[in-house]
């Protein structure tokens, strides 16, 4: 069973660098993968750590 931790999007903004506003912005648009318990949202740290790695790869210019 895979136990993944779960993170606030307050946490998630921090862990990506980016605002509230923006981390809720991509929730919103499923750039970001998260469930919502009651009126918590809640980001799994995989799906942060994909999506890190992700905007590394894409922001990389070519030598």
């Amino acid at each position: 069973m895979n136990c993944d931790e779960f993170l606030t999007p307050e946490e998630a903004s921090r862990y990506l660098r980016l605002s509230l506003d923006t981390v809720y912005r991509l929730i919103n648009q499923n750039e970001i993968g998260a469930i919502k318990r009651g009126k918590m949202w809640k980001v799994r740290r995989s799906d942060l750590e994909e999506f890190a790695e992700y905007q590394g790869e894409r922001e990389e210019f070519p030598d």
